[in-house]
């Protein structure tokens, strides 16, 4: 090997770590610059929720970290997207001539990734149409839980018990969401028909006019609706309330607590599956 070859390979691999420097201080500059733009958008979002802090507090905090989450996702996109230009330019490689080509790039990538865009277009009208929002309790088909994170193509539901749900936008289907107006707390109670049924109700009335101080969640008066069903085991008796959203759970458990302290102490016995043994002596 001359000379020359020598000095081609050394300057070739001079090149090399050059152009791999300048892709490290790219990506580098694009780390800063994405993380100081992040912290900007959260911070703007953050002073421009104070105004409705008194009156709307819980649905602009659910809007606010909606809109935060899909402005920082596809301010993330578009970092990913210029840094590899860039990346591309500094390697050598004409960009000019990619985003000649983006057109038909465009309706080549368009017809191979239908399902991608629908998850872009199910997401965008699910947020923007106000269906869902950040930490809204949800039951999507058979997924049940808190929404987690929201992004252009996939939805995170955490359930109760810590599994976290990854949805495409296109999959979703049939929405339940607790969270967008106040809740209805509905209790049924069994008495059996041996109660005089003037007795429960005089018991359950009593009993509702002391609930309602003692939760928060409670907004209305509990009103008894009256005998809801005749079973086999007793008469069922009805009760509803308007509650605070996503809270009507434990409203209905915190009122059959304490309709079932007052039973006992009046002496009133539920609707309960009951065998009776009479003893037979034979004479």
């Amino acid at each position: 090997m001359d000379i020359k070859e020598v000095l081609k390979i050394s300057f070739d691999y001079n090149k090399i770590i050059q152009k791999t420097t300048q892709i490290i201080i790219i990506i580098a500059f694009a780390i800063i610059i994405y993380y100081l733009i992040s912290f900007i958008i959260r911070r703007i979002f953050s002073l421009s929720f104070k105004k409705f802090r008194i009156r709307y507090h819980d649905l602009m905090r659910k809007r606010q970290k909606t809109m935060e989450k899909i402005i920082l996702s596809l301010w993330r996109y578009f970092v990913y997207f210029v840094t590899f230009l860039i990346s591309l330019s500094v390697v050598g490689i004409n960009i000019q001539t990619i985003l000649a080509g983006a057109g038909i790039l465009g309706v080549v990538i368009g017809v191979g990734s239908q399902n991608l865009m629908k998850d872009f277009l199910e997401g965008f009208f699910n947020i923007f149409e106000n269906n869902l929002s950040v930490s809204d309790y949800v039951v999507i088909d058979t997924v049940e839980g808190n929404i987690i994170d929201i992004g252009l193509r996939t939805l995170k539901i955490k359930s109760y018990t810590g599994e976290v749900h990854i949805i495409p936008n296109s999959k979703i289907g049939h929405i339940i969401n607790y969270s967008l107006d106040d809740g209805k707390a509905l209790v049924d109670i069994l008495v059996d028909y041996e109660v005089d049924l003037d007795n429960a109700l005089e018991t359950i009335r009593a009993t509702l006019i002391k609930i309602k101080p003692k939760n928060n969640n409670i907004l209305s008066e509990p009103i008894i609706q009256g005998v809801n069903k005749l079973k086999e085991i007793g008469y069922e008796i009805r009760i509803i309330c308007i509650t605070v959203r996503e809270t009507h759970w434990s409203v209905q458990r915190f009122m059959r607590g304490e309709l079932m302290k007052a039973f006992k102490e009046n002496q009133i016995n539920i609707g309960i599956n009951q065998i009776i043994i009479k003893e037979h002596i034979s004479i």
